[in-house]
């Protein structure tokens, strides 16, 4: 986590001896005494020094520790999230696992929820195929595992005309291409493209 592990150990074995001799020397330990705010990584008060170097040791037992979290959470069908060294919760995808949680029993069909989601949480930035398969993913699974490359196909066929994909066509809406106010295609429903765009096209 931190660039340089070393330095931050001499930095604070440095800070224990002179600590350890400070009745000795007083000056001396004035002197030596590293500033905190120049150990690498180091941000916060003396209290903190306890979780600022990890052993190797330490560092391995965690990372274990969150493999078998994994395993158990998967084994259970829960998602186990993922923690840094502080053990403080990463997930990036963790806004759209709301929003999907949030549209799960307003709507009658996926594809109404879908399609209220481009077009509310986008607007006229429009989403990307992306964002779309993310909200469709953990729609109806918020705690499913984390997307991932693996799972870039997943829906893929409601996009496709060669296989009737029913968020391109039919019933009361559907998306469309279109040109963003920054010049990239992105998806919009067909009922607001006109708000936000003077060019789209039918999605085949």
């Amino acid at each position: 986590m931190y660039s340089d592990v070393s330095s931050i150990a001499k930095s604070l074995e440095k800070i224990a001896n002179v600590l350890e001799h400070m009745n000795h020397d007083s000056y001396l330990a004035k002197q030596e005494i590293p500033k905190f705010q120049d150990i690498p990584g180091f941000e916060g008060t003396l209290d903190a020094l306890d979780n600022l170097y990890q052993p190797s040791s330490t560092r391995k037992a965690i990372l274990e520790q969150q493999a078998l979290n994994r395993k158990i959470a998967e084994k259970e069908g829960k998602y186990a999230y993922e923690t840094d060294l502080q053990g403080i919760r990463v997930d990036d995808d963790h806004d759209i696992r709301v929003a999907a949680s949030n549209f799960e029993e307003d709507y009658a069909t996926k594809k109404d929820a879908i399609l209220d989601y481009v077009e509310n949480e986008f607007s006229s930035r429009g989403a990307r195929y992306t964002d779309i398969i993310k909200f469709a993913y953990y729609l109806g699974a918020p705690n499913a595992p984390k997307y991932s490359n693996y799972n870039r196909g997943y829906y893929s066929c409601a996009f496709s005309s060669r296989m009737n994909g029913h968020l391109i066509q039919g019933g009361k809406d559907f998306l469309v291409k279109g040109i963003n106010k920054n010049g990239k295609e992105r998806y919009f429903t067909h009922s607001s493209v006109n708000k936000f765009t003077d060019y789209y096209k039918r999605i085949s």
